[in-house]
């Protein structure tokens, strides 16, 4: 049985002005409520900034290390911590 992770899917602004889609992976969901996120941590419309690295195949797809909201709260995707080399338990 595979583990399962959450994924976030936002719409970023592409050069012409039009919405692209991104799908940001994140850690499983019971890692994600350790982490701080409920379900109203990330509602539909929420401006915020992805740290994370894209897909090596080039799409639109990514690996979400962190997210920021406008106000500069911050959430963490996975439980690895930034400086740490092995997840946090």
């Amino acid at each position: 049985m595979g583990q399962s992770h959450s994924w976030i899917h936002i719409d970023v602004k592409g050069p012409d002005g039009t919405p692209v889609n991104w799908m940001i992976e994140g850690g499983s969901p019971n890692s994600l409520m350790r982490l701080g996120f409920t379900k109203n941590a990330l509602l539909p419309g929420t401006e915020i900034v992805v740290d994370g690295y894209q897909a090596k195949d080039g799409t639109n797809k990514g690996v979400g290390r962190s997210l920021t909201f406008a106000d500069g709260r911050k959430l963490f995707l996975s439980d690895m911590v930034p400086g740490q080399e092995t997840p946090k338990r």
